[in-house]
């Protein structure tokens, strides 16, 4: 039975026929008669988006009810339980990391580990039997860009640490201050408990910042980063630090 599959992820999907959107690694959908491709910044960050929130990405409903993998809490919606990110964390390390922190009941698998391994073994693994997620609402190329991201887009936080916040400035004001404003506290759309302030959400859920400033947040017009230098994103997190700060 085809998997349905809308919006601009559709578009993507038709656009993957024409121009071999998945020959930059070696997925079995992948096509290969294209004479130009979408290149593996563009994969790597559209999988993190999925990873995100697979049903903001695809328009899909989730699942029906809460994952029963997942602890029973009021303040979570049930479809928020089927995100990969709720289990596996901003950080990947699942219940070893900030996701047990936050979340210290849940019992969850890191995914450092699969950095680097072949996306089609991690398809296997997340269409496995005892992975908690309906594998017949994953579309097949939803779950090859998720699995691009594992193997290749995941980032450890302290890789980014040291930045020049003067040289963070001018990246900020060219990038982010026309939809975030100059003291980055405009169109913020976060998680469960942030405030409306870059600033604190770089300082109070560091991983969570690197992760969208990398990737970009699903289904809003926010660059994806993953194209700039990690020296250049240590000097934009340094600089969104300082912003929004509690007065003495």
């Amino acid at each position: 039975m085809a998997q349905k599959r809308t919006g601009w992820l559709a578009a993507l999907i038709i656009a993957s026929v024409a121009s071999g959107l998945a020959g930059t690694y070696s997925g079995p959908a992948a096509a290969q008669s294209g004479e130009e491709e979408l290149g593996p910044i563009f994969l790597i960050s559209l999988g993190g988006k999925l990873y995100d929130d697979l049903w903001v990405v695809t328009e899909l409903p989730p699942p029906d009810g809460a994952n029963s993998a997942y602890p029973a809490i009021p303040e979570i919606p049930d479809r928020d339980t089927w995100r990969c990110v709720s289990c596996h964390g901003w950080d990947y390390k699942g219940s070893d990391g900030e996701r047990g922190v936050a979340v210290p009941d849940l019992k969850a698998p890191g995914l450092t580990a699969l950095a680097g391994t072949d996306p089609e073994r991690i398809i296997e693994l997340i269409r496995a039997p005892g992975h908690p997620f309906p594998s017949d609402k994953l579309p097949d190329l939803a779950g090859e860009l998720i699995a691009a991201f594992i193997s290749g887009g995941q980032r450890n936080m302290a890789d980014f640490s040291g930045g020049d916040p003067e040289a963070g400035r001018g990246i900020f004001e060219g990038a982010c201050t026309n939809c975030h404003q100059i003291d980055g506290r405009r169109y913020l759309r976060g998680e469960p408990g942030d405030r409306s302030s870059l600033g604190w959400v770089v300082r109070n859920r560091p991983a969570q910042s690197l992760h969208k400033i990398l990737n970009g947040v699903p289904a809003a017009e926010m660059l994806s980063l993953h194209f700039m230098p990690d020296w250049q994103i240590a000097d934009l997190l340094s600089y969104v630090a300082t912003l929004d700060r509690p007065k003495p």
